[in-house]
């Protein structure tokens, strides 16, 4: 699937899933709003690195990426992992370290651990530089003859594909929490669907 392709996937979905989680009652725990409040930070982040990708900028796009995968792991830390005391810290400043979230989430596949631990793994190191602009963003603007962006395309296809799995990680989260079975049912086939595409 070629860039452009996948940025349309990735807009035609953030679109299905704000149609069907905006404007919703949501569990009104002081635990479900500070977690759902950073999960919409981290839908609004899927959606800007998606218009900027759309505006040939790729750089300010790559430096989303780590933002992105840290709000999903902080969400889904709070939600499901924290303590309530922790909770309460977290709206006083205090947040456990990236590491001490990771561990506190554990590696269990069957609860998405295994995911976020594998995708931390694979990308964290770049994305930590990529939002500082470092020598990942010099790397990619350094030609021959030339300073200017030059950012493989497999590279932004993957920024995408991973937003989109964020995406749908989150919108599993939200939708749970409404308990509409059936956009968990239709999201279910769009997840199953794209995770068979190459």
């Amino acid at each position: 699937m070629s860039l452009a392709d996948r940025i349309e996937q990735a807009k035609h979905f953030g679109i299905w899933l704000h149609e069907k989680t905006n404007d919703r009652r949501y569990p009104n725990g002081i635990r479900e709003r500070t977690g759902l409040a950073i999960f919409q930070l981290t839908l609004d982040i899927g959606d800007a690195i998606i218009v900027l990708l759309q505006a040939k900028v790729p750089g300010p796009a790559l430096s989303l990426g780590r933002p992105l995968l840290e709000g999903y792991v902080r969400g889904f830390w709070l939600l499901n992992c924290a303590s309530n005391e922790q909770v309460d810290g977290f709206l006083n400043g205090k947040c456990p370290m990236f590491p001490g979230l990771l561990a506190a989430i554990g590696k269990n596949p069957e609860t998405g651990g295994a995911w976020i631990h594998a995708t931390t793994a694979k990308n964290l190191l770049a994305f930590h530089d990529l939002t500082h602009g470092g020598c990942e963003h010099v790397k990619r603007r350094i030609g021959e003859d030339s300073v200017e962006p030059s950012y493989p395309e497999d590279e932004l296809e993957g920024l995408v594909k991973i937003g989109i799995e964020i995406r749908i990680r989150v919108g599993a989260e939200l939708l749970s929490r409404l308990k509409d079975e059936e956009a968990l049912g239709e999201l279910n086939e769009m997840a199953k669907a794209f995770r068979q595409e190459p």
